[in-house]
């Protein structure tokens, strides 16, 4: 199956298919090529799987990816990741993958760091985990959009598909920690961990997604023992 699809019932919008089963349906055929996708979603809602999800099968596809942490370490997202795909660790050593910790020193390396190990890998799909910490670098929420908006520009003037992750707080009714990361993207896609009397239910949400047709409902979502998995066409029987 290949990693890219140019066949497209709106015209001819390229597609990169996610490698998690189900949401390409959701997205009617997949994210837009070269498109800046903010995943958001409360913690442990399965943002980070998700989007190693994503970065593995493209470079399964031969789309190199890099996975940029300002948080976890390699080690750990490795190890964590390897649970649902043991291939991850064959990935890094063959270079289709790279894990890069990035130091929360200043925005300006910040930047140089992922412009040059793009430049080097040839990367393709891209995740930074997460925007949430470009709140260290700057104190104003207007130079964290901009932040948001150049570092997107820097994605795509490489030709990458992005994913900027995001966090959304317990009990609070927005899709982002400073309210402006979903405006500097081109679709937004949010994870719930949903609290049901004695238990929790998993959902996914396709906010929105520019140059696409795509499911608005809330999607039941699992993770499994092979990762994500999407059911586009299951009800979510709770409120949200």
């Amino acid at each position: 199956m290949s990693a890219t699809n140019d066949v497209n019932p709106q015209g001819t919008v390229k597609r990169c298919t996610s490698g998690i089963p189900g949401l390409d349906e959701a997205l009617k055929g997949g994210i837009p090529s070269g498109d800046i996708t903010l995943i958001t979603g409360t913690p442990g809602s399965g943002k980070t799987t998700f989007c190693m999800q994503i970065l593995t099968h493209g470079a399964k596809q031969g789309e190199p990816g890099i996975y940029f942490t300002l948080e976890e370490s390699a080690n750990d997202i490795i190890e964590q990741f390897s649970n649902f795909d043991p291939q991850v660790k064959n990935l890094i050593e063959q270079g289709k993958l790279k894990i890069v910790e990035i130091p929360l020193s200043d925005y300006e390396s910040f930047k140089s760091i992922i412009s040059s190990e793009i430049e080097a890998s040839g990367a393709k799909r891209v995740a930074i985990d997460s925007v949430t910490y470009f709140q260290m670098f700057f104190a104003d929420i207007m130079s964290i959009r901009k932040a948001i908006i150049e570092i997107s520009s820097i994605l795509k003037l490489k030709g990458c598909l992005g994913l900027l992750i995001g966090e959304i707080s317990y009990g609070e009714d927005k899709l982002s920690t400073f309210g402006v990361e979903e405006f500097a993207a081109d679709g937004v896609i949010a994870l719930y961990l949903i609290e049901k009397q004695d238990s929790f239910i998993r959902a996914l949400r396709i906010v929105k997604m520019r140059n696409t047709n795509h499911l608005t409902k809330f999607c039941p979502m699992d993770i499994t023992e092979k990762g994500i998995i999407i059911y586009p066409n299951a009800e979510l029987f709770t409120e949200i």
